[in-house]
């Protein structure tokens, strides 16, 4: 019973030793981000002249903002071959603005050249900040600079510069990946209401009739975040990252393992493994890619993607875990069903089923777990992240023990109600956040019903995209609850 009881334990906990080995290696081959400025380029002094042109430029100053903006192409010409070592983007983007401003103060247009200004400024910004992603691809977004981005939003919405507003919430969404960790580290609620105010702000803003609103969500979220800008970190900051990712995958497979346990089915168990090993070695790779090549804005957008479809094929086929579990939890049609020897019961298309639910849940997880741990690579000490990784998979394996003794003495009516019932509600909530990731990717319209709940913690939004299905899901659920419920009636006098 022992032997038993270890071997079931350790074929469960390898999805999650392999986790804790993925971040480590990730972690590992991650060279330091840190910005570290050969030469000084002048950026404080160039955002202090550029501050002064659009001041001018505002009062119409002409003969003052002449005066500026001479002192800005010195600058430009001083500095743009450094500026250009660190980031050729960033270099082309202020040559083109300054090239713009120039342009509209020859002909007189003062608008358009303080609309350029204010992009400057923020060019120059990000260039002093070291916040833009650099030549080798490694972004240096922070968290400070991400809130001055918001604020910049808020101030095209006060000048009901709509389409400047809304170009900039789009980028922010697009940014959002490279400060998250810095967000979800602290604060779990901060992190969940930012993710929904992204898409609030994109849906108030594409509505004509609700775009005054968006200046108290920027506002919300400006305060929300200005707290964490300038917060140290823990050890205890980097073992809550895998404990807050890895749990409801630890459930979702948790609870295929105990399926497969009960019908005493290796080859079940095989495929759980295997669709987990997979999915583990989908984090990797990509973690590796974002690392090494990519920076973490440039992926931003194939996250959300890989967000929101593998939360709406995980919710599908949770949704078919949790009916099926629910509906065999009665202990004389379990052992019917086991009666029937697995060629029912345990099908091919069962395996492939398992296979891809272990996959898509722990790529959700696995792969957010990775990047925010690279995310904090740059913010501790090595000694304290290690220290925080280990004791986050090391909670997270004593839950798994637990969770697998606990499952294997007790009675199997009440535990597969209670895992029936964990799954619908992981079913629920991936379906509600992978539709909003949908819609930060802008595959879906972010539109906003003020009418439906919000609460982001569950993964309610308040639009009819993710609220629908969510609500087609409680329906189906509670259809077939009603419906084993009279069916348990039926055959209760036909026992007797």
């Amino acid at each position: 019973m022992l032997k038993s009881t270890w071997l079931n334990s350790k074929m469960f906990l390898k999805p999650i030793v392999s986790l804790f080995i993925i971040c480590a290696i990730v972690f590992m081959s991650s060279t330091s981000w840190a910005y570290a400025a050969s030469k000084d380029v002048g950026a404080q002094v160039a955002s202090t002249q550029v501050e002064a042109l659009v001041n001018d430029l505002n009062a119409g100053n002409v003969e003052a903002s002449q005066k500026d903006f001479a002192a800005i192409k010195k600058w430009w010409v001083s500095n743009k071959n450094e500026i250009k070592q660190r980031s050729l983007n960033l270099a082309l983007e202020i040559d083109k603005q300054i090239a713009g401003i120039s342009l509209a103060l020859l002909t007189q247009k003062l608008d358009d050249a303080s609309a350029l200004a204010s992009n400057l400024k923020f060019s120059i910004t990000n260039l002093k900040d070291g916040a833009f992603t650099d030549n080798a691809g490694k972004s240096q977004m922070t968290l400070t600079t991400y809130i001055m981005k918001l604020r910049e939003a808020g101030e095209f919405v006060v000048k009901k510069q709509w389409s400047e507003a809304q170009d900039q919430v789009k980028l922010l969404q697009q940014q959002w990946l490279t400060v998250e960790g810095d967000v979800v580290s602290q604060s779990q609620s901060v992190y969940n209401d930012t993710e929904r105010d992204l898409v609030l702000l994109d849906g108030y803003l594409s509505s004509s009739s609700n775009r005054e609103q968006a200046a108290s969500i920027i506002d919300r979220m400006v305060n929300a975040l200005a707290p964490l800008a300038d917060a140290q970190y823990s050890w205890w900051d980097a073992a809550l990252i895998p404990l807050r990712e890895g749990f409801e995958g630890l459930l979702v497979i948790g609870a295929l393992l105990m399926y497969a346990k009960r019908a005493d089915s290796k080859p079940a168990r095989r495929w759980v493994i295997g669709g987990s090993t997979a999915g583990l070695l989908t984090c990797v790779i990509v973690g590796t890619v974002v690392v090494l090549l990519l920076s973490s804005s440039a992926f931003g957008h194939n996250n959300l993607l890989i967000n929101g479809w593998t939360g709406v094929g995980a919710s599908i086929l949770l949704l078919y875990v949790s009916y099926w579990l629910h509906r065999n939890s009665d202990a004389k049609r379990w052992k019917q069903l086991l009666a029937e020897k697995s060629s029912r019961a345990l099908s091919g298309g069962h395996m492939i089923s398992l296979a891809l639910l272990s996959y898509f849940a722990i790529l959700r997880e696995g792969l957010e777990t990775v990047i925010f741990l690279i995310g904090m690579a740059n913010k501790m000490s090595k000694m304290e992240l290690t220290a925080g990784i280990m004791t986050g998979f090391g909670i997270l394996i004593i839950i798994a023990i637990v969770m697998i003794k606990a499952g294997s003495r007790l009675p199997i009516r009440p535990v597969f109600l209670v895992s029936s019932a964990i799954v619908f509600y992981l079913c629920f909530k991936f379906m509600g956040a992978g539709i909003h990731s949908l819609q930060m990717a802008g595959v879906l319209p972010a539109t906003v019903e003020d009418r439906l709940p919000d609460l982001a913690s569950l993964s309610l939004y308040p639009s009819w995209y993710s609220t629908l299905p969510q609500l087609i899901f409680l329906a189906i659920g509670c259809t077939a609850i009603a419906f084993s419920l009279v069916s348990a009636r039926r055959q209760s006098p036909a026992a007797q």
